[in-house]
């Protein structure tokens, strides 16, 4: 009677692992789908240390001087560097965009919570019941062959007293205005886009 000899446990998995990282190295290239595009007018300069630049009516804004109950927005580039960093004119694309709510430390609102915000006593004051932040956040994610572009993310702090059946993403006029002549968003059509 002949025995049949069956691979080792650690052999299928060696055989199973190289066919998985061969499908991925074969897999056809999903090219990630384009949604518009920000177009940077004049070269940006983003502070030492920091990888952000935040706008506001039309100017770049120092961290602590956001009105943040009025329209801002966040620029942000993936490198961190000692020295002033420069990110020239250009075209970025714009590879996809999110909505979520979320306080002042980020941390995302319960679903319910956004339409009854009196419902939500994570972050208050003890004489307050409701949070004290709530942004309505809209993230731009972009992507440039050139620059380490990042994303662009608007919003506004939208708590403010007898706002709570007001309360939403800002629209892409509002946008525009907090972003002024710096950048000009040039979306694709679409039923969902702010």
């Amino acid at each position: 009677m002949t025995r049949l000899a069956f691979p080792s446990r650690s052999s299928l998995f060696i055989v199973l692992l190289a066919s998985m990282l061969s499908a991925c190295a074969n897999a056809p290239q999903s090219s990630l789908a384009e949604k518009g595009i920000l177009q940077l007018r004049q070269a940006l300069q983003i502070s030492p240390d920091a990888a952000t630049a935040r706008l506001q009516y039309g100017h770049i804004v120092a961290r602590n001087a956001v009105q943040e109950h009025d329209p801002f927005c966040v620029f942000e580039i993936d490198t961190v560097r000692p020295e002033t960093q420069v990110i020239a004119p250009g075209e970025f694309l714009v590879t996809g965009i999110s909505r979520s709510v979320e306080t002042f430390a980020g941390m995302p609102v319960a679903p319910l919570v956004e339409h009854f915000p009196r419902l939500n006593r994570r972050v208050s004051f003890s004489d307050d019941d409701s949070p004290t932040h709530i942004y309505y956040k809209t993230t731009f994610r972009l992507r440039d062959a050139k620059q380490p572009v990042r994303a662009l993310t608007c919003m506004s702090n939208q708590n403010a007293p007898g706002n709570a059946n007001f309360m939403r993403h800002l629209t892409l006029a509002e946008i525009s205005g907090a972003l002024g002549e710096w950048f000009t968003l040039k979306l694709e059509p679409s039923g969902n886009r702010p």
